[in-house]
């Protein structure tokens, strides 16, 4: 058992798909909770069999999700109960905990990076009316399990790169260099970086006001900020109310329409940024915004411009869903 007991649930469901034919079908569904703290839910399926479930990284959420397949699959009411041959040794429902493991951590020494550049960097181009940053990934180098990924990120005529052992460490590097780069050339001045990165620690994107200073614009906007969500957790709307039981993965839920309905009874604006680039897999993105004072500000990317903007409301109706939760 030795050989099998260092396979993840993510490895050894792609053998079990393998050798059936069968492909699994991997999605990230949701990210909630603190920026310091976020709880992912990815949602796997194979062929009829779907899970989902959660983890304080995508990694972990995924093998977790994967994990749940796989006990699905191998049960009694399964469609494989007999389990299948792993390096010679047989995984079933009886063996399959004693052979999967837990897949390594990351070490907290590879982030080197501390806050959250990215969604500070968001807040900036904002507050400036620029462009949205726009990142690509321009190469992997090194051997299947010890990739380095490059990637680069351009704001209006500017461009800085970062690496990192995953994507998602590439893109924060990146835009830690285009926040200093941007900082060091005087566009930005050091309160406006410190302004944004402050805003983005509470997840919440408030709107520009040029008569205040920006150090006072925190604390007023952290009270704002707490009155909405107070707002909407004690309305007696019917749209809030109704919301609650809606499955926001119903994908013949017209997601505009409910949002509007919710934007108009809670008194609220809705504005929908298409972004002009689109993704290397030639995905279309969609901000979303919130505009009743903090702002909100959710994402959807899709195939085309309108179920781009579909998910982005999508994504918003799961913010207002989480936020109302009693």
């Amino acid at each position: 058992m030795t050989n099998a007991a260092q396979k993840t649930p993510i490895s050894l469901l792609q053998e079990l798909c393998a050798q059936q034919g069968m492909t699994p079908d991997y999605k990230l569904m949701s990210v909630e909770g603190a920026v310091h703290a976020p709880t992912f839910m990815y949602r796997v399926q194979v062929n009829e069999v779907v899970a989902t479930a959660t983890g304080q990284s995508k990694k972990k959420a995924k093998h977790a999700a994967a994990k749940a397949v796989l006990e699905r699959l191998l049960s009694k009411d399964g469609e494989y109960p007999q389990g299948f041959v792993s390096d010679g040794v047989t995984v079933n429902a009886e063996t399959l905990n004693e052979i999967i493991s837990e897949p390594a951590a990351v070490p907290a020494a590879e982030e080197n990076v501390s806050g959250n550049p990215v969604g500070a960097l968001q807040e900036l181009c904002m507050k400036r009316r620029w462009q949205p940053p726009y990142y690509e990934t321009e190469k992997a180098t090194g051997l299947p399990h010890e990739k380095v990924f490059s990637i680069m990120c351009v704001v209006d005529n500017h461009t800085t790169s970062g690496e990192g052992k995953s994507k998602r460490l590439a893109k924060r590097q990146a835009a830690d260099n285009m926040l200093k780069r941007l900082k060091a050339l005087k566009i930005v001045s050091d309160e406006e970086e410190e302004a944004a990165k402050k805003f983005e620690d509470i997840r919440v994107f408030a709107r520009e006001d040029p008569d205040n200073k920006i150090s006072n614009l925190q604390k007023t906007y952290s009270k704002n900020v707490l009155k909405f969500l107070k707002d909407l957790k004690t309305s007696t709307s019917s749209f809030l109310h109704a919301l609650q039981d809606v499955d926001l993965m119903d994908q013949n839920l017209d997601c505009l329409k409910l949002l509007q309905n919710i934007a108009t009874e809670q008194n609220f604006e809705i504005i929908y940024i298409p972004i002009e680039q689109r993704g290397k897999n030639g995905d279309y993105h969609c901000l979303l915004q919130i505009t009743s004072l903090p702002v909100a500000v959710c994402f959807g990317s899709a195939n085309t411009r309108e179920d781009a903007k579909i998910n982005s409301a999508r994504n918003a109706l799961n913010f207002i869903q989480l936020m109302c939760r009693k």
